[in-house]
């Protein structure tokens, strides 16, 4: 039966990173599911928003009997009430205002953490190919930026449209009944201001999204720099990097200025709308007042209503920008969260076999990467038996890495089957199979942190004796032992206070404190120059004492002593057998190589 089924490809990973078509209400579902987790404290917070709504209402009123009753007929004592009135609800209108702003806060902070987690647990759980076909700036602009962009829809000003709209209606429906067509003159600017809107909306969130991919290429330029800065320091190449970086950055600056421009020309139109409104009332009250319809503090009032009518508009078209910021946004969050594993985990997964007593068996397994016209593997067969050491060898190219990869299951085969004692691997869930592995590659990956850090990496109970242990096991204790901070001294970023022995003495204490039953090194002294070979093979060897070892190598020297060497030439075996039998076949390959690397 074909492993690979349903395994996505490369070229389709990438598809589903391309930013795609998602919908306003898609977004808003997506980000509130996390805020609904909260209810009561979404409740409570849109309970002061519409009660704010309703003291803003009300605060026109006491100016409206100042002016019309407490001055006109000179009561000193209706003045001071009212100036009371006015200063008590104002300062009850700040002390919820706060308390709805920390509330939301609050709530926009814990749903935020937790979309965060989400998104970083996604982008973790995907597959090897999905992260050799993504570009890592781009990764952590959508963990950062594209999520704080996302927090904006989550805040006062986004959940203020409940309250906002609540102030539209009761503000709407009272200056009807006050003077309906004083409100119906000014409800004319309405659908000039939702025209205005609808029409710079696309064009907003067009600006922004070039804006949002060009700070991604910003990053993956940065990260790819920083990465790489021996290599550029090597070749003088920094003048061409500088250039390539200006050319994204202009580009940056021309895409942050057209969204500019569409934003700059926006925001007067508005104003010119809503300051038509407030003309219309000035016109057409004075004239009222004038005749004897209207009272001044009538006008005063009616004014700061249009006014209170005006801010949920007002809000919403601020909000405009927002929502297509974050639409941009949740359109590259969407591509991560949307992208399906290629490893499909079994639905009722077996133990791994342990111990494992048979061995591991590759039966007509082929296996094709996207970019290449013939297969890695073809059609292999071969026993790899437990508790033995088996030696890859061949040419690069030949799929001894490839090999390993299936292994692993970082990808699936194409066709034919892998089983642990006779158990598929698909059907072991990958976390168990991997947790019985251990991989010590020449490529050694150091995290940034303290020497013990390093070795207890996927080890997080291990205590400080069996680091020790472990370290002696791997020869590398007394070189420990002789730093001032011992197991604490910080290795640097990527390990650069480390030399390269040191680092592979590291990665083999690490492999040595997991103790999985199946060991692979892969080219694991290649790297090193032949005297750091011989110290560190006697660590390799602590490492493969009773495992079921697979070791690849170019230097053929380091595989005399393996149980079994499997001979690999364009994805397949063609040759198997011990060192010495493998000698005797003066036109094989493995004696070719042999003989080409001891001339």
């Amino acid at each position: 039966m074909p492993q690979g089924s349903g395994r996505m490809s490369p070229s389709e990973i990438k598809a589903q990173l391309k930013n795609s078509d998602t919908t306003m209400l898609q977004m808003l579902q997506f980000v509130f599911n996390s805020v609904l987790k909260r209810k009561s404290l979404l409740f409570l917070n849109i309970g002061l928003l519409i009660v704010i709504a309703g003291l803003n209402f009300i605060i026109p009123q006491f100016t409206k009997n100042i002016i019309d009753h407490a001055l006109a007929q000179h009561r000193i004592n209706a003045l001071w009430l009212d100036v009371g009135g006015l200063l008590i609800t104002t300062i009850i209108l700040g002390l919820l205002s706060f308390a709805s702003t920390y509330m939301m806060q609050i709530l926009s902070q814990q749903s935020i953490k937790e979309l965060r987690l989400k998104t970083y647990t996604k982008i973790l759980k995907q597959d090897y190919a999905f992260f050799q076909n993504s570009k890592t700036g781009d990764l952590m602009v959508r963990l950062t930026s594209d999520i704080n962009n996302l927090q904006s829809l989550i805040s006062s000003d986004s959940l203020g449209l409940v309250g906002n709209t609540f102030t539209f209606i009761v503000v709407l429906v009272f200056l009807y009944i006050q003077n309906w067509r004083l409100a119906l003159l000014v409800s004319i600017t309405f659908p000039i201001l939702f025209i205005t809107i609808r029409f710079f909306r696309g064009r907003i969130r067009e600006a922004y999204s070039k804006v949002r991919s060009m700070n991604s290429q910003i990053s993956n330029q940065l990260q790819a720099t920083l990465t790489e800065i021996e290599l550029i320091k090597s070749y003088t190449t920094e003048q061409a990097e500088t250039e390539v970086f200006a050319d994204i950055v202009d580009k940056t600056n021309s895409y942050t200025l057209e969204a500019t421009k569409w934003q700059a020309i926006f925001q007067p139109l508005l104003l010119l709308i809503n300051t038509s409104g407030t003309a219309i009332v000035l016109a057409f009250g004075g004239y009222l007042v004038i005749k004897g319809q209207m009272t001044i503090g009538d006008l005063v009032a009616y004014l700061s209503y249009v006014t209170l009518l005006q801010n949920p508009i007002n809000s919403f078209s601020r909000l405009i920008n927002i929502f297509q910021t974050a639409q941009v946004s949740y359109d590259r969050i969407h591509d991560v969260m949307e992208v399906n594993a290629a490893i499909i985990e079994p639905t009722n997964p077996v133990a791994f076999p342990e111990p494992l007593t048979t061995g591991i068996t590759f039966d007509d397994v082929s296996f094709q990467y996207e970019l290449k016209t013939a297969d890695a593997l073809e059609h292999l067969t071969c026993q790899i038996p437990a508790g033995k050491t088996t030696a890859l060898v061949g040419r690069s190219g030949a799929g001894k890495s490839t090999l390993i990869r299936l292994l692993m299951r970082l990808y699936d085969a194409t066709d034919g089957t892998i089983a642990f004692d006779n158990q598929a691997i698909t059907s072991i869930a990958t976390h168990d199979l991997r947790r019985h592995i251990s991989l010590v590659s020449q490529d050694v990956i150091i995290v940034d942190g303290s020497i013990g850090d390093n070795i207890a990496y996927g080890t997080p109970a291990a205590t400080t004796d069996m680091l020790w242990h472990a370290a002696k096991q791997a020869d590398i204790a007394e070189f420990i032992t002789g730093l001032p901070d011992g197991m604490d001294t910080a290795v640097g970023e990527r390990g650069i206070k480390l030399s390269g022995g040191q680092k592979q003495r590291l990665s083999i204490a690490r492999a040595l404190l997991k103790d999985a039953p199946i060991v692979i090194l892969d080219e694991a002294t290649a790297a090193l120059d032949n005297e750091s070979e011989k110290t560190i093979q006697h660590a390799l060897d602590n490492l493969m004492v009773a495992k079921t070892a697979i070791v690849i190598a170019h230097r053929l020297s380091t595989v005399h002593n393996a149980d079994q060497i499997l001979v690999m030439d364009h994805g397949n075996i063609v040759e198997r057998g011990t060192h010495t039998t493998l000698l005797q076949q003066p036109d094989g390959v493995y004696r070719k190589l042999y003989d080409a690397q001891f001339e």
